[in-house]
């Protein structure tokens, strides 16, 4: 029987309890917990009852207090960073200083619900943060609290039956064949034209471009193989990095068009090597006149520039990619062959990327079954 006289104690600001709610797993010494204050000794007599009886029925769980962003901090340094790309922990860490933490950082994590991280959702909407924005967001709030379930912190995690906004799928922007020859005439003799001219014809991603070196380029048979990745590091400058994911790690066919210019390419920069003493021989396929990496805000910049020039729709560096990709779907290419290209996951990725000219190719499909069908029938 639970001697409630000697439990409950009065103290200034109420009734309290102290009872042993276990072992200390690390000590095997007994563990003890403080309950209080209530208001009469008769709600803390019903509550040392339902927390006696959790203990002996082995349900019992005491969410931590702690302070949320004492506790974002630590994972965000000790379990999130080892987990993602460099690039992609800097681009976090500016979500989680200017938007999580300055909305929860004063909370404590087992008072945080999932009305008040909808709210937090809803907050952000009326900021006009796109709703894509808003889903990296969730994703953090999400992985944040998951490891605190697996740390024992709290219980339930809240963001689980939270309602992000939904993302809106905007049309891919893209040129047409007309518009790339424009630019191409542009772009002749250009420091960059490397650049542009490896992205449009292969799809390559703008750090796979940069972080091309001649190794990786087999002029004879007419193949790009996929190696690494050229970032801007915030604090370390520029880094070469594996690539996205394994199949990224790809290897790409090029066209004899393309061959004649990285031999063009080559060439040159072999009479600079030989010109100039102060050449970083780094045996990248696009560098600066030197031969050091090219800073990707140096080629967005003139990317830019170009656009204006030539009275194009505005795109992005990206979108070349996009354009690419489009281009091939356009023609009639096979989905997994284009999906190789771009170095997809899997081919669904391709096909909901592209579906707006999916439905062009369904319409010509079903008009080159008509004209198959009815072929013999029209020349008798």
């Amino acid at each position: 029987m639970l001697n409630f006289d000697k439990i409950i104690k009065k103290k200034k600001k109420g009734y309290y309890f102290r009872i042993d709610v276990g072992q200390n797993p690390n000590t095997g010494k007994r563990k003890q917990q403080s309950f209080g204050p209530f208001k009469t000794k008769g709600i803390a007599s019903k509550e040392l009852i339902k927390v006696k009886n959790q203990i002996d029925e082995g349900s019992y769980f005491r969410e931590s207090n702690d302070n949320f962003g004492d506790f974002v901090e630590k994972w965000f340094e000790t379990s999130y960073t080892r987990s993602v790309e460099e690039t992609t922990a800097e681009s976090r860490r500016y979500l989680l200083n200017n938007h999580i933490l300055t909305h929860f950082r004063h909370k404590s994590i087992n008072e945080i619900t999932t009305f008040d991280i909808d709210c937090f959702y809803a907050d952000k909407l009326d900021e006009d943060y796109s709703p894509s924005y808003i889903r990296q967001m969730h994703n953090m709030l999400n992985k944040s609290f998951d490891q605190a379930v697996r740390w024992s912190l709290i219980k339930i995690n809240p963001v689980m039956n939270a309602n992000p906004p939904k993302i809106i799928t905007k049309e891919k922007l893209t040129w047409s064949v007309e518009q790339v020859n424009l630019f191409r005439s542009l772009i002749i003799n250009l420091n960059f034209e490397m650049a542009y001219i490896l992205t449009i014809f292969t799809g390559m991603r703008r750090g796979e471009v940069l972080g091309l070196k001649w190794e990786d380029v087999d002029l004879t048979k007419g193949k790009i193989s996929i190696k690494r990745s050229l970032s801007f590091v915030k604090g370390k400058g520029l880094i070469f990095k594996a690539p996205k994911t394994a199949k990224s790690k790809r290897q790409i066919s090029i066209s004899d068009y393309l061959i004649s210019l990285l031999k063009k390419q080559k060439y040159k920069q072999e009479r600079q090597i030989k010109k100039d003493s102060s050449y970083n021989e780094n045996n990248l396929v696009v560098c600066s006149e030197i031969g050091k990496p090219v800073d990707p805000s140096n080629l967005l910049r003139q990317f830019s520039r170009l656009i204006k020039k030539a009275e194009l729709p505005k795109i992005s560096f990206h979108d070349l990619r996009h354009t690419h990709a489009t281009i091939l779907m356009q023609q009639g290419e096979n989905p997994k062959v284009v999906s190789e290209r771009l170095g997809h996951s899997r081919v669904g990725i391709t096909l909901d990327l592209y579906s707006h000219v999916n439905d062009d190719l369904q319409e010509r499909a079903a008009q080159k079954f008509e004209e198959s069908l009815f072929k013999d029938k029209n020349n008798n």
